[in-house]
């Protein structure tokens, strides 16, 4: 028996870790994984970066599993609401670089905005958490070591896919 989305079963981080990244793939949306990057990661205080709402980048040092789930909760909402112009909705981050980098600050899931939706889609996905909000800013200019990593790390992930 399924159970609804409003009422899911606790799940360990780590099949939390899983869900989240079929629905990611379910989506379309890439999710890069930090560790063994093109290099260092650009900076130290960022989780995650979200590239054109089509490429999720996660930080190299997200060591706990549950922690790792909540920053993907909070990135998939970000690439479903992020765009390049103000829309005026609620929710809509506006990225006018094309990118929004997500902090290790952890925030309070406030009643509306990314952070909710995040916090609902962490607990979908089986996270017994208060939320799954994270700070992030979306920068006006394009930044080169950020777009360097993502590109370099994106075009090795598709020689590693087609190596397999």
């Amino acid at each position: 028996m399924r159970l609804p989305l409003a009422m899911p079963r606790p799940a360990s981080p780590s099949a939390s870790v899983a869900r989240l990244h079929a629905t990611a793939a379910r989506l379309g949306i890439t999710v890069l994984d930090g560790a063994g990057g093109p290099g260092p990661w650009p900076a130290e205080d960022t989780a995650a970066i979200v590239s054109s709402g089509e490429h999720i980048a996660l930080g190299p040092d997200l060591d706990d599993e549950g922690l790792r789930a909540d920053v993907l909760a909070m990135a998939l909402i970000v690439a479903a609401v992020m765009g390049d112009r103000e829309t005026g909705h609620p929710c809509a981050i506006t990225a006018p670089a094309g990118y929004v980098l997500i902090s290790r600050t952890r925030g309070p899931a406030l009643p509306t905005g990314p952070g909710e939706l995040a916090t609902l889609l962490a607990r979908a996905c089986g996270r017994d958490i208060a939320s799954a909000a994270f700070g992030y800013s979306a920068p006006d200019e394009r930044d080169d070591r950020w777009e360097a990593w993502i590109a370099h790390r994106r075009d090795w992930r598709l020689l590693q896919d087609n190596r397999s």
